[in-house]
C-alpha cells in the first residue's frame, strides 16, 4: 500500500513582515510545518505540527508552498534554453516584481497542455528561503519529493461556471490568501485583516476555504493522480547524515572538508609536481651533458698538447698536469698545489688567532695540507673557522676530524697572497 506524506510549509517570516527593511530572510520557523500521512487513497493515519525530524517513512511526499512565497508570472518566453534562458528570465519578469532586495531564484515551469509553446509560467522564489526549505526537506525519509504552490490544489477557474476558490490561512496575526488563475499559475498575498468579507462583493460565487486536512487530502491526491510535471525542487536534496555521538559533547566549531572541494586543487598540485620533476630531470640532464662536453674538450686539448691520441680522457688530463707541473718547477716557479702556496693560505686563515695555535702540519701534493690545532680556550669553533675560510674565498677548506682540517691545493685562488 502506497504511503504518501503531505506537508504544508510555513510562510516566509519576511513575507509576513513586509515592512521590515532587512536584505536577507530571517531564520525559518522550523517548528511550524504541518504534515499528514496518508495510506492508500484517502486514509490518513498520522498527522502533526512541528519540525520535520523523525517523520514516518513514505513512498512519496507532496510539499505545499504558500503561494505568497512564490511569484507565478504568465508571460511569453522565447524558445531558447540553457544559459541564454537563465540570463533572459530576470529581464522578462523584471517589470512584474516590486521587491528585489533578496537574491531570487527563477524557474520555468513546463508548458501547459494545449497552450502555445511561448506561453509559459515563470516561478520566482527567494533563493535564501528556498535553500532553507531544502535543508529542512533533506530530513524526509521519502523516495520521491515534489514541491508545488498551494494554489494548485484549488479548482481551476474555467468557463463552466465553477465557483472561484480562495485558500485562507491564518497565522502569526496575518491572513495568507491564495487563489488559482489557470492551469499552472495563481496568486498569493498577505493581509493584516480577514478579507473574506471584502472578497464576497467582488466574487459573489467564490468559496473561501480554511486550511483543513479534511478536504485538502482529497485535493492533493487528485493533483498527484494527474502527475503534472511541476516541481519547484529540480533535484532531490542530499540526505543529511547525523553521525554525532549523543554521549559526546557537541563542539562549537569543527572543520568540514568535502572531498569534492579538494579534487581540483589536488589535481593541479599533482600536475605542478609532475612538471617540477620533469623540469628538474631535464635540467640535470643538460648539466650532465654540459659537464661531459667540457671534460671531452679538456681531454681533447690535453691529447693535442701531449701528441698522444691513444690515451683516454683521465690519463691524458693527468699526464698533461704532470708535464705542466714539471715545466713550471723547472722554471723555478710554484703551482697552487705546492707546499709554500698552501702554507701561505694557512697563514692567512690563522692570522686572526693567537700564535702557537698550530700543532701539526702534514703535506701531500695530491691532497694539500692537513693541519691540527691545539685544544684550549682560544681554539676556534669548527663552524666559525670554516665560515672565515668562506669569507676569505677558500671554499676548499674542509673539516677532517676534531680540530683537524684540510686545505686542498686550489683553495683560495681568488685571494691575494702576501
Amino acid at each position: 500500500m502506497k504511503r504518501t506524506l503531505i506537508i504544508y510549509c510555513p510562510v516566509n517570516p519576511r513575507t509576513l513582515n513586509q515592512d521590515r527593511q532587512d536584505d536577507l530572510d530571517v531564520t525559518g520557523p522550523e517548528e511550524n510545518f504541518r504534515w499528514i500521512l496518508v495510506e492508500g487513497n484517502d486514509t490518513p493515519t498520522q498527522q502533526g505540527h512541528g519540525s520535520l525530524k523523525d517523520l514516518p517513512f513514505a513512498d512519496e511526499a507532496l510539499v505545499l508552498l504558500p503561494t505568497a512565497d512564490v511569484r507565478l508570472i504568465r508571460t511569453k518566453v522565447p524558445m531558447i534554453s540553457g544559459k541564454k534562458l537563465d540570463a533572459l528570465l530576470p529581464t522578462l519578469t523584471e517589470s512584474f516584481l516590486l521587491d528585489q532586495r533578496t537574491p531570487l531564484r527563477y524557474q520555468l515551469l513546463p508548458p501547459s497542455p494545449g497552450a502555445k509553446g511561448v506561453d509559459r509560467t515563470v516561478a520566482i522564489t527567494s533563493d535564501s528561503w528556498m535553500n532553507w526549505l531544502e535543508d529542512q526537506l533533506a530530513l524526509l525519509p521519502v523516495r520521491m519529493l515534489t514541491l508545488i504552490p498551494d494554489c494548485l490544489v484549488l479548482d481551476e477557474p474555467d468557463d463552466s461556471g465553477k465557483p472561484r476558490e480562495f485558500l485562507v490561512t491564518h497565522g502569526a496575526e496575518r491572513y495568507v490568501i491564495a487563489c488559482r488563475e489557470g492551469e499552472d499559475w495563481g496568486a498569493g498575498w498577505v493581509e493584516a485583516n480577514d478579507t473574506r468579507a471584502e472578497l464576497a462583493p467582488l466574487y459573489p460565487a467564490a468559496t473561501c476555504r480554511e486550511f483543513d486536512w479534511s478536504w485538502l487530502v482529497a485535493r492533493t491526491q487528485a493533483w498527484m493522480a494527474r502527475k503534472l510535471p511541476i516541481n519547484l525542487i529540480q533535484k532531490r536534496p542530499a540526505k543529511k547524515k547525523d553521525t554525532r555521538n549523543p554521549d559526546k559533547p557537541i563542539a562549537r566549531w569543527s572543520a568540514k572538508m568535502e572531498w569534492m572541494h579538494w579534487r581540483k586543487p589536488l589535481h593541479l598540485a599533482g600536475i605542478a609536481f609532475a612538471i617540477y620533476i620533469a623540469g628538474s630531470a631535464i635540467n640535470l640532464g643538460l648539466i650532465a651533458m654540459s659537464n661531459w662536453r667540457w671534460q671531452s674538450t679538456i681531454a681533447e686539448v690535453a691529447r693535442q698538447q701531449l701528441g698522444a691520441s691513444d690515451k683516454n680522457s683521465a690519463n691524458a688530463i693527468r699526464a698533461l698536469i704532470q708535464q705542466t707541473t714539471r715545466t713550471i718547477h723547472a722554471q723555478g716557479n710554484t703551482i697552487p698545489s705546492d707546499f709554500v702556496p698552501i702554507v701561505a693560505k694557512l697563514q692567512v686563515l690563522l692570522d686572526d688567532y693567537p700564535a702557537g695555535l698550530l700543532q701539526n702540519v702534514d703535506y701531500r701534493s695530491s691532497n694539500g695540507v692537513t693541519f691540527t690545532l691545539r685544544s684550549g680556550i682560544s681554539t676556534p669553533d669548527a663552524a666559525k673557522l670554516l665560515q672565515r675560510a668562506r669569507d676569505l674565498q677558500m671554499a676548499l677548506v674542509i673539516a677532517n676530524g676534531t680540530n683537524t682540517y684540510r686545505i686542498l691545493p686550489f683553495a683560495g685562488l681568488n685571494v691575494e697572497m702576501p
